[in-house]
């Protein structure tokens, strides 16, 4: 399998200026590039696939640079947001097809496409056509089709994206499945901070052009090292206080800083612990699925705090004006 490896690439595109210093995915490692739309990830995953070619930089194949290497001969499989199946061959051609290309021997052909049939889950319907297969078992065969001329590295482009919520959930589960199983180096694209955080070894999450952090999903959730990557991966608290050299305080509401001066402090909802006090004033609630989030207010600032309904010390039809608080989880930016 491959380590790719990409080192001071830029790529200048109508106007937009890709830049990435590095970024390394390590052998059988599942890496997500996560960003919103225009950031420039899927000219990335086009750069490493040899789509098109960085105007400076080099893309690395285990120690070797490839920009100048024909997608055809890069040992890539790639799976596109609109599948891109052949609506005049059977689920058996779709997967075969690059098969046939190659001059794969018939019986070798029909060994490969038989075990990567029952590895997806679609055993039993090679002879239908794309156009009586659901959109999941749809993207189930361009999966396939990318799998089954065992390529080095996996890439794909926003393969759920097209599928309704349920679905997404269940095949993402399924893809990574596969890619442990096959152990295959695999980038994968997405704008789904969900579906990065659920299938990611680790995530690169970029913005206008560059990499703003990578790492894996726990740690950019928990420790972001910027705003941008606070905000974008949930629901964030994100306040402005003056540290006096050793914590930051808000009313009661501390935080050890180990610096002086103006500070951000950075916290998920869910690391807010609600308690019997006096800290802050409820101001208003959404009860979700076994639980609530609440909107609080600590002189004139607001935060929100999620928990479940059994971690609260009242009852939601018996909620008082104001609560303890204690954060147990926090980074400074």
């Amino acid at each position: 399998m491959v380590v790719l490896e990409l080192r001071n690439i830029v790529r200048i595109k109508e106007g937009f200026r890709l830049e990435i210093s590095e970024l390394k995915a390590g052998e059988g490692e599942f890496l997500t590039l996560l960003g919103p739309s225009g950031c420039g990830k899927t000219t990335t995953l086009r750069m490493i696939a040899g789509f098109e070619k960085p105007d400076r930089g080099e893309i690395i194949f285990n120690g070797e640079v490839v920009n100048d290497v024909p997608p055809y001969e890069r040992s890539i499989g790639m799976v596109f947001q609109d599948y891109a199946l052949f609506p005049h061959m059977t689920v058996f051609k779709n997967i075969a097809f690059g098969l046939e290309m190659r001059k794969i021997p018939k019986r070798e052909i029909e060994l490969r496409v038989t075990r990567v049939l029952e590895l997806i889950g679609l055993k039993g319907l090679e002879n239908r056509y794309p156009e009586q297969l659901s959109g999941g078992q749809q993207q189930r065969v361009a999966l396939a089709r990318a799998l089954v001329i065992e390529p080095e590295l996996l890439l794909l482009d926003e393969p759920l994206s097209n599928l309704d919520a349920k679905i997404r959930e269940r095949l993402r589960g399924e893809i990574r499945r596969i890619q442990r199983e096959l152990g295959i180096t695999t980038i994968y694209v997405t704008h789904d901070q969900e579906e990065a955080m659920a299938v990611s070894d680790r995530i690169a999450v970029m913005n206008i052009g560059k990499i703003e952090q990578v790492g894996k999903p726990l740690e950019l959730y928990y420790n972001p090292r910027t705003e941008f990557v606070a905000r974008f991966l949930g629901m964030s608290n994100i306040l402005e206080l003056h540290s006096d050299g050793e914590k930051a305080c808000l009313g009661d509401l501390c935080f050890k800083t180990g610096k002086a001066g103006k500070v951000r402090i950075f916290f998920r909802p869910e690391s807010v612990y609600i308690k019997d006090g006096n800290d802050a004033e409820i101001t208003g609630y959404e009860l979700l699925p076994g639980r609530i989030r609440l909107k609080l207010e600590i002189e004139g600032r607001t935060i929100t705090a999620e928990r479940f309904l059994n971690e609260l010390p009242f009852t939601p039809d018996r909620m008082p004006e104001r609560v303890g608080v204690e954060v147990r989880s926090f980074a400074v930016l």
